[in-house]
C-alpha cells in the first residue's frame, strides 16, 4: 500500500470492488436460497397432490340421476342426501358431471379429499366410499351417472 494519493485511491477501489464482491455473492446466497426454498415448496405441494379416482375402463352406465334427458340438479335442488355424506351401493361406481358452474366434490374416506368440479373436470365416486357436494356457484346444473362393472350382480338401489 503506498501513502501516495495514487496509492490510497487504488486500495480504496480495491476494498470498494471487494465490499461489491461480497455484496453480490450475498445476493446470489440470497437468490439461491428462495429457490431452492421455492423447489421444496413445489415439491411439498406435489407430494400432497390430490388425484382423483379413475372408473374402471370396462364400467357400463345403467342410470343417472336426474333420471331424464336434459334433466340436471341445480344449486338450489340438489337432493338433501347428496349434501351429506353418503355412499354408493357395493359394485356401483358413480360420476359427477358438472354441466355449468362448480360444485365441491369431498371424498372422506380413507382420507378427506376434496375437489372442485367443473364442466372439464368430473368427479368419480367409487363403490361404497363416503362423499358428499356442495354448490360452488348459483349456476350450477349437474347430473350424476351410475356405472357397474360386468359380472357384479344386479342392480338393486333406489334412485331419488
Amino acid at each position: 500500500r503506498s501513502s501516495s494519493p495514487c496509492g490510497a485511491w487504488e486500495v480504496g477501489q480495491m476494498d470498494r470492488s471487494r465490499s461489491s464482491r461480497a455484496l453480490a455473492l450475498g445476493i446470489a446466497a440470497a437468490a439461491a436460497a428462495a429457490a431452492v426454498a421455492m423447489l421444496l415448496s413445489a415439491a411439498r405441494r406435489a407430494a400432497r397432490a390430490v388425484v382423483m379416482p379413475r372408473l374402471p375402463a370396462a364400467a357400463t352406465k345403467y342410470s343417472q340421476v336426474p333420471g331424464q334427458a336434459g334433466k340436471f340438479f341445480t344449486a338450489t335442488t340438489i337432493p338433501k342426501g347428496l349434501l351429506k355424506q353418503h355412499t354408493t351401493k357395493a359394485g356401483t361406481w358413480g360420476v359427477i358431471r358438472v354441466r355449468r358452474g362448480r360444485l365441491r366434490y369431498q371424498i372422506n374416506e380413507p382420507k378427506v379429499l376434496v375437489f372442485e368440479l367443473d364442466a372439464g373436470t368430473p368427479g368419480v365416486i367409487e363403490p361404497q366410499v363416503l362423499h358428499e357436494v356442495a354448490p360452488l356457484s348459483e349456476d350450477l346444473e349437474f347430473a350424476v351417472e351410475f356405472y357397474r362393472l360386468p359380472g357384479t350382480g344386479p342392480v338393486d338401489e333406489k334412485r331419488e
